[in-house]
């Protein structure tokens, strides 16, 4: 009885894995060119630090540098930006879309001083030689 239901359970087997063997062609359509199909890329996500130039309501420009060469970059504002003025170190926060760069944050980049505190001086015992000698 165990060989009759083992043999039984082999030829289910081997006749399932014919059936999905003849199954015809997949499915999943054909890989394209992402250039061709027209698809979108989302917008990038960047940021920068620099000097502002320039500034109104809808528009920034921001001048960095990088590797020693100096640029000015130009952004739309979402909103109008309050507390930057000309001259202010900022960090500005844009995204890339369609070649247009679009700034979602500005932020005054605040610039902190390292204030070491002096050592307290160590006391010095004076060299044998400098000592006057005690009889």
């Amino acid at each position: 009885m165990k060989r009759l239901m083992v043999l039984a359970a082999g030829i289910v087997f081997v006749f399932s894995a014919a059936v999905f063997a003849v199954d015809g062609p997949s499915q999943v359509p054909a890989k394209t060119d992402p250039s061709k199909a027209g698809i979108v890329k989302p917008p990038t996500k960047v940021s920068i630090t620099g000097v502002v130039k320039d500034i109104s309501g809808t528009m920034i420009s921001v001048e960095r540098t990088v590797r020693g060469n100096t640029e000015i970059m130009e952004f739309a504002l979402d909103k109008a930006v309050e507390k930057i003025k000309v001259g202010d170190k900022v960090k500005v926060n844009y995204l890339k879309k369609d070649g247009k760069n679009t700034a979602t944050r500005v932020t005054p980049v605040v610039v902190r001083k390292i204030i070491r505190k002096p050592s307290p001086l160590k006391e010095t015992r004076p060299s044998p030689a400098e000592t006057p000698s005690q009889k």
